[in-house]
């Protein structure tokens, strides 16, 4: 039983999908076990928190060594999905394929003008090609060829990560959905579907049931419901700790908006941008992903509209700032709060409870880049039973309550 169709639940459903024989999403091989598989989310699938990701695929920040690993091997993942789907796995203009699939290739471009954030880069570059990450520095010239949509002060270091990507959410989920179904996962969505109880006897589970009336029975009930994670694995007496969505000052919440410029606009912005005052990214249509880590810090799940609304608007000057011709022809749209779940640490949390036999739990931050390497190792341990040695960073014992 998988709680959660964002993108870790739908992930490993579809690793789970025909007891892993199928290799699941990303073609890997299988353990040949029959299972049967449900995946029950309360809304639509990939609907939360992962249709307003910012989908950066990379291994930019992460640390310790272990947690950079991890994201790298899911880097990798992506990249290898894309390569085995063909085609129709590219998204946008100028990479081969219809442009209507999920994966958008072509790295990352950040920079800084001076003081600590052009310090906290070369930080960040230094240790990255230390590690054998792809991390090089580039002149402005260089930038503004590969991105011509970008107004880049002349003055900047910039800073390439050639071998970062994006993902557009929707399509993506839809073909790990896709290929959960053709595995034989049962999917259920829906207010129906609603997890309100873990039924456990005998100190493990038995079953799961649905806010429709419906009881599922299971052996295993693994929490991907995101930053919902402790209330649904509290239901069966387990605690996961994560970073509250709704406390002054917290990091969970994240600001965000959208551009969709008209017809006829400027060049279009073709991959992921970092600068000091705005992050931004291609969506499908020629829209635009906005986001700023300052003004994070203004809102929280309880922010009123109206002062969301003001925020965009920030966000949305600043991308005239940045992208002139794409920002100067589009209109805002979307402007939204949006809670990301957060361990204390920041590194994922993987593994099963002790309180329960049957309980596991995966969450984690940066669920795009972490979801096809995660989905394939915990459908490893869950199909064979024995603990695979790069998630033993992560078991939920690490934290006491």
């Amino acid at each position: 039983m998988v709680i959660g169709a964002g993108v870790i639940g739908a992930a490993l459903a579809a690793q789970l999908g025909g007891g892993g024989r199928g290799g699941g999403a990303d073609g890997g091989g299988g353990t040949g076990r029959r299972v049967e598989v449900w995946l029950l989310d309360r809304g639509a699938p990939g609907a939360g928190t992962t249709a307003n990701s910012m989908a950066w695929i990379n291994a930019h920040s992460k640390t310790p060594r272990h947690y950079h690993e991890l994201a790298v091997s899911g880097m990798r993942a992506h990249a290898a999905l894309a390569r085995n789907t063909g085609p129709a796995a590219y998204a946008g203009a100028g990479v081969r394929g219809s442009g209507r699939g999920w994966y958008r290739p072509g790295g990352a471009l950040r920079w800084a003008s001076g003081g600590p954030g052009l310090d906290q880069l070369r930080q960040t570059v230094a240790r990255l090609r230390e590690w054998g990450y792809a991390a090089e520095w580039i002149p402005v010239p260089r930038a503004r060829e590969l991105e011509p949509a970008l107004r880049i002060d002349a003055g900047a270091r910039v800073a390439y990560f050639r071998d970062e990507a994006a993902v557009d959410p929707e399509p993506f989920v839809a073909h790990l959905l896709a290929a959960a179904r053709a595995g034989g996962v049962h999917v259920r969505t829906g207010a129906e579907a609603r997890v309100v109880g873990i039924d456990t006897a005998g100190g493990r589970v038995r079953g799961v049931r649905c806010a429709g009336g419906e009881t599922v029975p299971a052996d295993v009930a693994v929490c991907c419901a995101g930053w919902r994670t402790p209330a649904v694995a509290a239901l069966a007496g387990a605690y996961v700790p994560l970073v509250p969505g709704d406390a002054p000052g917290s990091e969970a919440p994240t600001l965000l908006a959208h551009l969709r410029p008209d017809a006829g606009g400027g060049p279009p912005l073709t991959r992921m941008v970092l600068t000091p005052r705005l992050h931004a990214r291609p969506l499908a249509g020629g829209r635009v992903y906005l986001e700023a880590l300052d003004l994070n810090d203004e809102v929280d799940r309880h922010t009123p509209a109206d002062r969301v609304a003001a925020l965009a608007r920030e966000l949305h000057a600043r991308a005239h700032d940045m992208l002139p011709a794409v920002a100067s022809s589009a209109q805002l749209v979307g402007g939204r709060v949006c809670t990301r779940p957060l361990p204390p640490d920041d590194n994922s949390i993987v593994g099963p409870h002790a309180e329960v036999e049957g309980l596991y739990t995966v969450v984690t931050h940066s669920g795009m880049t972490l979801s096809l390497r995660l989905g394939k190792l915990v459908a490893r341990e869950l199909l064979t039973g024995r603990e695979t040695p790069e998630l033993a960073p992560y078991r939920p014992d690490r934290f006491v309550r």
